[in-house]
């Protein structure tokens, strides 16, 4: 009946093994950012800092102004000619816009008007004089309408509008810092999260170890039972067998425990269940040629996200004192209007606007110190060569950096091949000194002792 059921067991266990499936690195680093929401907040950042970008744009748009008014004048103090009242109701409205391109302003108003006078009575005079009365005082009641164009083209400042552009332009070198920074999040978290699996593979690999080792120390204890029925050994032997199963299944449950705590953490992390019916797959004994030091150092150097992040800001900061050499130029402007207009008692006639006017001049304005565009300047040329002296020193860390580990990696891989030849050594170590204790001329102690050097060079 015993044998029925080992034998059973032994058929579950392989059927398990053969449908327990694996998940390499690349797969679950896969699934990770397909899952997890940091890629995807990565993402926002950089079109948040894109929608601000565009909002600078606004700055371009038609801007329409509009100023409907209603007056009422009483002038002191009255005179002959002068109106005991004046009523006047206005419209307008003014329309106006920034060219980027060129740095110009146009702006485009309209305006229409009804004046309405309580003239005084000039009918003597006109009589003395044999004139009509409407030619002396002018109309009680008339409309007015104008229409202008203005355009102001700067020669100097902000020519061709860089003064306008600056703030956009600037945002670009922000989303160009966002976006090697999102990539450099989203991949400190996947080498983070890498390192948890690594880990994983560790356990794993340590939980094959502590099985080989249990197995070990219970067949140990069973032929130690053995030659203690026969009278073989001492008590003292079964008891040091006995403790030394326990402790491998201490270390087995250890491991054990560790190995689910991880699985599950990796599980949540990549929001997926399935990771509980897998486990690791990665090459421990696997090495991967190393290219030269130099070459590996000038390749960091060349992309590392790090160093061209600090070349964005660098250019920005440059870019930003352009801006400021900019404001220091004196401001010489272009300026050229042309309206037409028409003042009339008839209301329909007023509209027709026949009488034109045309003005062209040049405005010229500057600062006499301009403090604070000198002071941004200099300012601004000490943040650069701080920032050069910093991309520097994260250059010479970088590089320190690389040396350190590269060193590691190559010495290891000598390492690694000593601890190969170490866990040989320690598999022949214990199968002597089992052979000693089986001849009664060795003690159990060395036994367990090889058996545990086997298992920690493992």
């Amino acid at each position: 009946m015993k044998s029925i059921v080992r034998n059973l067991l032994i058929l579950i266990g392989l059927f398990s093994i053969l449908k327990a499936q694996t998940i390499t690195l690349n797969e679950f680093l896969n699934q990770l950012q397909q899952a997890h929401p940091i890629f995807e907040k990565e993402r926002l950042t950089v079109e948040i800092e894109r929608e601000q970008q565009n909002s600078y744009l606004g700055t371009e748009d038609w801007y329409i102004t509009a100023s409907p008014y209603y007056t009422r004048q009483n002038p002191l103090p009255p005179g002959s000619f002068t109106p005991k009242s004046v009523d006047q109701i206005n419209l307008g409205a003014v329309a106006q816009r920034a060219f980027w391109k060129t740095g110009g302003r146009l702006s485009v108003s309209w305006s229409s008007d009804v004046t309405d006078q309580d003239l005084p009575d000039l009918s003597g005079m006109a009589a003395l004089f044999g004139i009509p009365e409407d030619e002396i005082s002018g109309p009680s009641k008339f409309y007015q309408n104008e229409f202008a164009i203005t355009y102001t083209h700067p020669l100097l400042r902000n020519r061709k509008g860089f003064l306008d552009r600056l703030q956009y332009d600037i945002k670009q070198f922000d989303i160009d810092f966002s976006e090697v920074q999102a990539v450099e999040n989203q991949e400190d978290f996947l080498a983070m999260t890498a390192g948890k699996f690594l880990d994983w593979v560790l356990l794993t690999e340590q939980k094959t170890i502590i099985q080989d080792r249990l197995k070990l120390s219970e067949d140990e204890l069973v032929r130690t039972k053995s030659k203690r029925a026969a009278n073989l050994v001492d008590e003292v032997d079964v008891i040091r067998a006995a403790d030394a199963v326990r402790i491998a299944k201490q270390n087995q449950v250890l491991i054990e425990s560790r190995w689910k705590a991880l699985q599950a953490e990796l599980a949540v992390l990549s929001m997926n269940s399935d990771i509980f019916n897998v486990r690791p797959e990665f090459d421990l004994n696997k090495f991967v040629e190393l290219c030269t030091l130099d070459s590996a150092s000038t390749y960091v150097n060349g992309n590392s996200r790090l160093i061209k992040n600090f070349h964005i800001r660098l250019n920005q900061l440059k870019y930003a004192q352009e801006g400021h050499e900019e404001i220091l130029k004196p401001d010489l402007s272009l300026i050229t209007q042309l309206n037409t207009k028409q003042l009339d008692e008839n209301l329909g006639d007023s509209f027709k606007m026949s009488k034109t006017d045309a003005f062209v001049g040049v405005q010229f304005s500057v600062p006499l110190a301009n403090r604070t565009a000198k002071s941004q300047i200099v300012k601004s040329n000490l943040q650069i060569r701080q920032l050069e002296k910093q991309l520097l020193d994260l250059s010479l860390t970088l590089t320190s950096s690389l040396t350190n580990i590269y060193i590691q990696i190559d010495e290891l891989q000598e390492v690694l091949r000593l601890n190969k030849e170490q866990i040989e050594s320690a598999k022949l170590r214990t199968a002597e000194e089992l052979k000693l204790y089986n001849q009664g001329r060795g003690d159990l102690t060395f036994v367990i002792q090889s058996q545990d050097s086997e298992q920690n060079a493992k």
